[in-house]
């Protein structure tokens, strides 16, 4: 009996060592998150600052173009990298592409051009979208579809509502296309969540439909359409909501 009592003990002390060994572990593993989180702040921060600089320098320079794709690389980075929110409204998605874009066209010129139309009331600005939903796809389009043509490169991007509480986002290039065989092995991958993509176009799609489908529902997601020479249409379902519910 006394044995036994002296074991119960010693299985006591064992557990309650192993409790503060991992309570140990989980203020190391917070500390450890939370001077990550710290050290990651140092860069974008060092990084801002230094696009600041550039910006200046340039406006007193009288460089409008340089101060101007300065400010728009300075706003894209800060919502890419400091903003922690999974979703945001759609209104900031579109503003990011717009700088996302008007980066891009600093190297392409006039090649490249971007038009937006919401083919509903504008309440839709304020939809829950997932933060870097529609980026990819514009430079996916931009480096797949449009970097090969000559000039007269357009992205035209469609927004409306389906069913009264679907939104429809079209992404369209007037770029190369896609052959019929990448086309149906692409949308195959989206339908199949497929997550080994084909390298010349589904990477970022891939990426974007998962997200969707893991935030929204496996109803929701990506579909593309493309003819050679033609160019591509990439179609973004999510639902329409105004509030971060389940």
């Amino acid at each position: 009996m006394i044995f036994f009592r002296k074991w119960q003990i010693e299985i006591k002390d064992i557990n309650d060592t192993r409790k503060e060994m991992n309570k140990d572990q989980i203020l190391l593993s917070e500390r450890q998150a939370e001077l990550l989180a710290l050290q990651n702040q140092i860069n974008p921060h060092f990084l801002y600052n230094t696009l600041e600089a550039i910006r200046g320098d340039a406006l007193k320079a009288g460089n409008k173009n340089i101060a101007e794709i300065t400010e728009a690389l300075s706003t894209y980075f800060r919502y890419t990298i400091s903003e922690t929110r999974s979703k945001v409204p759609l209104i900031e998605e579109l503003e990011n592409i717009e700088n996302y874009f008007q980066i891009q066209q600093y190297r392409f010129g006039e090649k490249l051009q971007m038009k937006i139309d919401i083919l509903c009331d504008n309440s839709v600005l304020e939809v829950l979208c997932l933060k870097l939903m529609l980026q990819p796809i514009i430079e996916n389009a931009i480096f797949h579809g449009l970097e090969k043509i000559r000039d007269g490169g357009l992205i035209s991007i469609r927004i409306e509502k389906v069913d009264g509480n679907k939104l429809k986002i079209i992404i369209h290039d007037n770029g190369v296309g896609m052959d019929e065989l990448s086309l149906k092995k692409l949308n195959e991958d989206l339908n199949n969540n497929n997550q080994i993509p084909n390298k010349k176009h589904g990477i970022a799609l891939l990426n974007v439909n998962r997200r969707i489908q893991l935030v929204f529902g496996e109803k929701y997601g990506i579909s593309v359409f493309s003819i050679p020479g033609i160019g591509t249409s990439v179609i973004v379902e999510i639902p329409i909501r105004n509030t971060d519910e389940k």
